[in-house]
């Protein structure tokens, strides 16, 4: 996920995204003696009891409970005396311990654990390129299939809804799984087009554009007709940011079939749209609308805090972003979106929304984000030898993210006691509890005990009111799921030019967008592109596509 284009998430999702409550730390080997004279468990929680040869339970002394480790960024919430942790700790037979983060960083404060021989029990979502390095250190554990498919079968559910049947290709080395993958679920779908409805059918049209004539029809009257009403030349078609090239207009580019800086497959070849015949055609059509004053002018300098600025300003018709901003924010994430902002200032206000607008050969689509931005949570390798402890932190990572009964108490409290269903189906906080120091103190707040695995559709249930729900999924329904296909693997020769190639694109889309350069040119910047290191690029991702995605 690129990180930068994360900071364009709104404020609400901000408070929603769940807080990172990171890795088990400490190194709490059990000898094989221990593993043998602590019992096996039933029901979720392990395999068949023993018994003896008549049939009796053999009587054995109460085994230690298991102590597991969680590091919290939010050590004013987590507490083990928490609804949601005591839940835990009855539930597993665990006892808990949070660990402060502190102001040190989590990877470096990992690194320096792994290099003083300390290993973390787990670590969370190590980068591809840390997860090969982990993986050549020996410091991290294979987690057999078998594990994970029968204590974690919710999860496996969620992965396999954005990753396919296999959701363990992009972690999976040698034919082992190191790592138990971790996506950003609404990131694969979650970037769309909309445009100003009430714009529309100021300027007399009765339906939202389809294609990239139509939008182009309606940039102009939204220009030119005083949408806003105030007499004043001061509103413009469309705005965009040129932080990220990927994300700069690029329903424009969706429409031709070439998406810049990400890797696609065309008929087995791995190609860049940037460099592909229909950027071109896009530019053609973006450096028109600039003459024509259809873009904001300060699309070259605006950041994504100064695109939000201009739709709440009412400066724009059109703009990509995240849908639940087109929406009012009870139909997904709760608190205030763009939508119910401008709805504050017009009361007949509303987005027309689309995953784009179609291309003279009918495609259409914007750029999204490849759900798998990390490799996951891994754990560290002297759990090998105690499974018993792995599998005790799988089946709390499923039941802090995937069982309703443990998420409500971790989150909420206990229902009836700290809150309750409202009318419209949401959390509603019951005083004292309506006072979010009074939370705190209880122990309550968005934190997981793994900090990943976000399961969107099921932690909205609890955000969004019912008789939104339907306008949120379907609204979804609308993106294209145009994603980096080769971002989760590692590419040595990509990661040192990256950054390269993409300031050199950007200039010169910028250049060719706004006049500053003739389109005549784009085939040199194309040659100029691959001598920078693009056709060595190009030859590394076509042979990880190879060993990696090719069936």
């Amino acid at each position: 996920m690129g990180i930068s284009k994360m900071r364009w998430l709104s404020g609400t999702l901000a408070i929603f995204l769940l807080l990172s409550v990171l890795a088990a730390c400490g190194n709490e080997d059990s000898t094989e003696t221990d593993q043998a004279n602590e019992p096996a468990e039933t029901g979720s929680n392990g395999g068949p009891n023993s018994q003896n040869s008549n049939g009796d339970e053999p009587e054995k002394a109460p085994a230690e409970k298991k102590l597991l480790k969680f590091w919290t960024s939010s050590p004013e919430i987590a507490k083990v005396d928490a609804p949601g942790v005591k839940a835990i700790r009855d539930k597993f037979g665990v006892d808990v311990e949070f660990v402060p983060t502190g102001g040190e960083g989590f990877k470096e404060k990992v690194n320096l654990m792994i290099s003083s021989g300390d290993i973390p029990d787990w670590m969370k979502e190590p980068s591809f390129t840390d997860y090969d390095k982990y993986l050549q250190q020996g410091i991290i554990s294979e987690i057999p299939q078998e594990l994970i498919e029968q204590y974690m079968p919710k999860y496996i559910s969620w992965l396999k809804r954005f990753l396919g049947e296999d959701p363990f290709k992009y972690v999976r080395r040698d034919g082992k799984i190191y790592a138990l993958p971790v996506i950003w679920d609404i990131g694969i779908d979650g970037m769309e087009l909309a445009f100003r409805e009430d714009w529309l059918k100021k300027v007399g049209i009765t339906k939202t554009p389809e294609t990239i004539e139509e939008m182009e029809a309606a940039l102009t009257k939204f220009r030119n007709g005083d949408p806003d009403g105030n007499g004043k030349k001061d509103t413009y078609g469309m705005t965009a940011s040129s932080e990220n090239i990927e994300s700069m207009f690029s329903s424009v580019f969706g429409a031709f079939d070439a998406y810049p800086n990400i890797f696609r497959e065309k008929d087995g070849k791995i190609v860049r749209g940037e460099i592909e015949p229909g950027a071109k055609q896009a530019l053609e059509v973006l450096n028109r609308w600039y003459k024509n004053e259809l873009i904001d002018p300060e699309f070259v300098v605006n950041r994504g805090n100064n695109v939000e600025d201009k739709v709440l300003t009412d400066k724009t018709g059109a703009v990509e972003f995240y849908w639940w901003s087109f929406l009012p924010g009870n139909a997904f994430l709760g608190g205030e979106q763009w939508y119910d902002k401008l709805l504050k200032k017009h009361p007949e206000f509303n987005f027309a929304i689309t995953g784009g607008v179609k291309g003279p050969g009918g495609k259409y689509g914007i750029s999204q984000y490849n759900p798998a931005y990390a490799s996951g949570v891994v754990f560290g390798k002297q759990l090998e030898k105690d499974q018993d402890k792995m599998i005790k932190y799988m089946q709390i990572f499923e039941a802090s993210q995937f069982d309703p009964e443990i998420y409500e108490k971790l989150n909420f409290g206990e229902k009836d006691k700290q809150w309750k269903l409202s009318g419209k189906e949401t959390v509603e906080y019951l005083a004292p509890y309506t006072d979010e120091k009074e939370r705190q103190k209880l122990g309550l707040g968005s934190y997981s005990m793994s900090g990943s695995f976000n399961d969107y559709d099921f932690q909205t249930s609890y955000t969004s009111e019912s008789s939104l729900r339907q306008l949120a999924k379907d609204t979804r329904a609308k993106g294209t799921r145009v994603i980096d296909i080769l971002a989760p693997f590692n590419k040595p020769v990509y990661n040192e030019t990256q950054d390269k190639l993409k300031q050199f694109t950007t200039q010169n889309y910028i250049d060719f967008i706004t006049g500053r350069k003739s389109l005549n040119d784009f085939e040199a910047f194309v040659a100029d592109w691959k001598s920078m290191g693009g056709d060595k690029v190009l030859e590394e991702a076509q042979q990880v596509y190879a060993n990696n995605l090719k069936q």
